[in-house]
């Protein structure tokens, strides 16, 4: 009796530490959204937080994912602003710039002015169902709230605003509240799997997430940095601006602090005749350094149809090298 009582506390105490140092890992990139958008504020606040007569204000989650200030949500939370207002896990807060949204993924790219922020980093594995998974979101306004549970299924479609689709949508058991939304789906590591972004009414362990992959996919349409192209000039890649490991740069010698991860490989592209693949990291292009999207904008204008580029780049650890013709 004893010792099932031992297992079972060892256990919890294993499960409970992993949730704490995935929230630890992934809060300080956690934000708070308030969006203004005039007449009613959200039906589901309290007259506490404001009620006719005052000026609407919806609530959401985000989360910081490069360190510039740039920062996902969903599209819906966003969605007819005439202001945003982020607030960081510090207490800071700041006036938000709306990149653009991609409402077909449900998700939006805002830009704060502020650098040296802490980031969510995004995981690299695939899912399982029974995997344990966290979320970190602002529900009903209590800000930094930590929820666990598990893959409940994958690859669910759910009906969303406007008669758009969701698909290939998370379904968990982790439970999600009016004000999760656009807040991390973390794994046992703290790595970003997905964001939250739907419930059931009135179900209970039913909450949905976008993937990953989707929201990568997502991030490159809104920035268009990476479907590198000038007139006819094209390498056909999308892609985003990542921070690179600091024992990795040392041991390779670089001293850029920056990279372009690949999300997108455009099909017979440039790009993937050379055998470049998605989240291959470019790190230079014809000699130059390439730290984020629009260096590798700038190095592909130089060209016409038939030049050779070379690009150098890591993939698993190892620098790299192809020859990609325009």
């Amino acid at each position: 009796m004893m010792e099932t009582e031992e297992r079972d506390a060892q256990a919890l105490d294993a499960y409970s530490r992993a949730v704490t140092t995935a929230a630890e890992r992934v809060g300080p990139a956690v934000v708070r959204i308030d969006v203004e958008r005039g007449g009613l504020r959200w039906p589901y606040l309290s007259p506490a937080y404001g009620g006719p007569g005052f000026d609407a204000t919806g609530l959401g989650s985000g989360f910081l994912f490069a360190s510039d200030g740039q920062v996902l949500t969903n599209a819906h939370v966003v969605e007819g602003a005439r202001r945003i207002r982020v607030t960081l896990a510090d207490g800071r807060s700041f006036d938000a710039g709306l990149v653009g949204t991609d409402a077909d993924a449900d998700v939006a790219l805002l830009r704060i002015g502020a650098d040296r922020l802490p980031v969510a980093e995004f995981g690299r594995g695939k899912l399982r169902v029974g995997q344990l998974v966290i979320a970190v979101g602002n529900p009903y306004g209590l800000n930094w709230t930590v929820t666990a549970g598990v893959v409940s299924a994958l690859g669910r479609t759910l009906e969303g605003r406007g008669g758009r689709r969701l698909t290939n949508l998370i379904q968990t058991d982790t439970p999600i509240n009016p004000g999760n939304s656009g807040g991390p789906l973390v794994d046992s590591s703290g790595r970003v799997v997905g964001m939250t972004t739907a419930m059931v009414a009135l179900a209970q362990g039913l909450g949905f997430s976008i993937p990953l992959e989707a929201l990568q996919g997502a991030i490159a349409r809104i920035t268009r940095g990476g479907t590198v192209r000038t007139g006819s000039v094209a390498l056909g890649v999308g892609g985003m601006r990542v921070q690179l490991d600091p024992a990795l740069r040392r041991s390779l010698q670089l001293s850029q602090p920056s990279a372009m991860e690949l999300l997108e490989v455009h099909r017979d592209s440039p790009a993937e005749r050379a055998g470049l693949r998605r989240l291959d990291l470019i790190v230079a292009a014809d000699g130059e350094p390439v730290t984020e999207p629009r260096d590798l904008q700038r190095i592909v204008r130089r060209h016409v149809p038939g030049d050779r580029l070379v690009v150098n780049f890591l993939r698993d650890g190892r620098l790299r090298r192809v020859t990609a013709v325009l």
